[in-house]
């Protein structure tokens, strides 16, 4: 879906939405500027309020059933309509979500039928004010081509997603539907295709061509083309049937990850994670203690003396401006006091008293400035000087660096927050009990594992092989064309196989330039994009594999760092940037809908991710927020960018949930607002 926008979402008595309700993701009445680009969409909701209803029905509209499994689907289907129509006897609840994109404006509406348990799909096409115009008559393998042509499923993870589970991708990336989907991302996959496409043609012709060809050399070469062509059908049958084992292993392994998970969950905090808990806190209050000290040794006698220093640069500066009118006045005046003291030194009967002469100097002084046109409003008011500078001083004083306010107070706070999570760990350690058994489960992950490297290496061999069989039959083809220009003309078909050869090593060429591109372009942009996003400097080279497409990170000593043993916040922030580079690197303008991006962050962080990210991710980004993760400190530096906001409120007396406009906090009225 490039350079699309999403339009609106409409509910109808579907889940917690009672009756008719819409949610605008554009402001369609609003002028463009020229200073912010307003992409974000900011929806607040408490858990239970709706969100993940939200979220779930655009995936529906998006991809129906295909996206979730028999079970989760049945039970979506089950629960579709909203309760409080089906008491008064209802039985029908719908979704519509519009969308816009190079192609035109459309409306995918899903209408939920309770007692049959089933749904009915239609799209329309819309016009410029988004009301439908017709409806497009398609059968449902071309409804789901149409919407793969814009935001393939298998992708879909990458720009409609739940930040917190987004993080499993630090561990999946190697994950070979991850791997195809990040292919599809950056267009390696359709040129793949072509290739194969290509190889296809090929045979078609060399069997054309042996039928025609009587030569018993050619014969020869296209027999063992023939052989080989056989060979590369075998081979990539048996890498299709690697392929799903892989995917079946990795599901498997994934559920028993899962059923661990829960496992240490469901136990109590045990003595092993009490003291990592407590490792992290220790290192989370040292760096705010560095942090203060630091503000403390080089930051804050300046920040004491900004007021002094403020108003010493204002007492200088007019001093000097009081000190140059004073000059220019004396020098407009300088021929008149030469004349006045000569005139008052002649010699008068009877002689001039010192008052009179005053009077007669400061009267002549006016009827000189009105004769020679001198303006006397330089000297306003008399200014005591009591600093005598040179130009170098003056200047210098004037230019001293003034020190920058911080909020010390946030940084107080979240040292509190962690000294006293520090000082509650502690207190559980010495009756925290020890860890759970998970060895059971650990051996079969391990043996999973272990199985899954194997048929890997299985399939890389496998790949080698092809590779080799691929390069033979091109050395072939090209032996076939080399006989048959020995003859004296060539036919139809042996010319098609020539250029045939030709497009097909440069195609192949085309492909290896473009991947080690394409690689290199995200090694650039998660490199960028980590070094904005996180506060530590603790990362160094990135690395982007062309041939297994995935992301190896290095510390400053060159070391891999082992990604799965980062904290939930950096494993979620590092999937974030590859989400991010991925979408750089395809080039495709996609809206985004992100739920609870902040909740596993850290304050720094969470600043990071509102000043860099979202702002600069998309042209539309759609965030699902709870109200303590866009707390108002962030609701204001997102404000400026925010192009719609809405809170889902649940009616505890209504028992539905209702679309408000506006967010948590009272908007502040800042001119971008206006």
């Amino acid at each position: 879906m490039k350079n699309a926008h999403l339009q609106y979402i409409k509910f109808k008595n579907y889940r917690p939405y009672y009756g008719e309700q819409i949610l605008h993701f554009r402001d369609r009445k609003k002028e463009p500027s020229s200073v912010y680009k307003k992409n974000i969409i900011l929806i607040g909701g408490l858990n239970g309020h709706g969100k993940t209803s939200l979220i779930n029905a655009i995936f529906i509209c998006f991809y129906g059933r295909r996206k979730f499994k028999a079970k989760e689907y049945e039970e979506l289907l089950r629960n579709a309509v909203n309760k409080k129509h089906l008491a008064e006897g209802g039985n029908e609840g719908a979704v519509e979500l519009a969308f816009t994109d190079h192609t035109g404006s459309y409306a995918i509406e899903v209408v939920f039928e309770h007692r049959d348990l089933k749904e009915t799909r239609r799209i329309y096409q819309l016009n410029e004010d988004m009301q439908k115009v017709r409806e497009i008559a398609t059968t449902e393998q071309a409804f789901y081509e149409f919407i793969d042509q814009r935001i393939p499923m298998d992708v879909s993870q990458f720009f409609i997603f739940d930040a917190e589970k987004i993080r499993d991708l630090v561990g999946e990336q190697d994950s070979t539907e991850t791997i195809r989907a990040i292919q599809k991302v950056v267009s390696l996959e359709l040129y793949n295709q072509l290739l194969k496409d290509l190889d296809h043609i090929s045979r078609e012709l060399a069997r054309d061509l042996k039928k025609q060809v009587k030569d018993s050399d050619i014969e020869a070469i296209l027999d063992r083309a023939d052989e080989i062509s056989d060979k590369l059908d075998k081979y990539k049958d048996e890498e299709t049937k690697i392929d799903e084992q892989l995917t079946v292993l990795t599901d498997q392994v994934r559920q028993l990850e899962r059923e661990r998970r829960q496992l240490i969950a469901q136990s109590s905090a045990t003595k092993q994670e009490l003291s990592r808990w407590i490792g992290e806190y220790e290192e989370k209050v040292n760096q705010y203690r560095a942090f203060l000290k630091k503000f403390k040794e080089k930051e804050l006698y300046q920040l004491i003396l900004l007021p002094a220093i403020r108003q010493l640069k204002q007492n200088i500066k007019k001093e000097r401006e009081y000190l140059d009118a004073k000059y220019k006045e004396k020098m407009q005046f300088a021929p008149y006091e030469q004349f006045i003291e000569k005139l008052l030194e002649v010699s008068v009967f009877p002689p001039l008293l010192k008052n009179q002469k005053n009077q007669l100097k400061a009267k002549g002084k006016d009827i000189w400035a009105q004769l020679n046109n001198i303006q006397r409003t330089l000297l306003k008011e008399d200014v005591k000087v009591i600093h005598d500078l040179s130009n170098k001083d003056y200047h210098f004083l004037l230019q001293y660096p003034e020190a920058k306010a911080q909020n010390i107070r946030t940084v107080l706070e979240e040292m509190k927050k962690a000294e006293d999570m520090l000082k509650k760990y502690r207190a559980q350690f010495d009756e925290a009990p020890d860890a759970v058994d998970t060895t059971e489960l650990d051996e079969q992950i391990k043996e999973f594992h272990q199985q899954l490297g194997e048929l890997r290496q299985k399939k890389k061999d496998v790949f080698s092989i092809v590779r080799k069989l691929r390069d033979e039959h091109t050395k072939l083809q090209r032996e076939i064309t080399e006989k048959q220009k020995l003859k004296d003309e060539l036919g139809p078909v042996e010319k098609k196989i020539q250029l045939l050869n030709k497009l097909r090593s440069a195609t192949q060429e085309f492909i290896d330039q473009v991947t080690l591109l394409k690689a290199k372009q995200l090694k650039l942009q998660v490199e960028t994009i980590m070094e904005q996003m996180f506060r530590k400097s603790e990362f160094g080279e990135v690395k982007f594999h062309p041939e297994k497409f995935t992301l190896t990170i290095y510390n400053k000593e060159g070391q891999e760092v082992d990604l799965m043993s980062r904290s939930e916040g950096e494993k979620q922030l590092i999937a974030l940037a590859m989400i991010w580079a991925l979408t750089k690197v395809s080039g495709s303008q996609i809206p985004f809908v992100i739920d609870t991006p902040l909740a596993r962050l850290d304050s720094i962080h969470r600043s990071n991710l509102v000043q860099h990210y979202f702002t600069k991710l998309s042209d539309q980004v759609i965030i699902l927020s709870t109200d303590t993760e866009i707390t108002s400190d962030f609701y204001s530096e997102l404000a400026p960018f925010i192009e719609k906001s809405y809170i889902l409120n649940f009616d505890e007396e209504e028992q539905y949930t209702k679309i408000e406009e506006g967010y948590f906090f009272e908007k502040v009225k800042n001119p971008w607002l206006v």
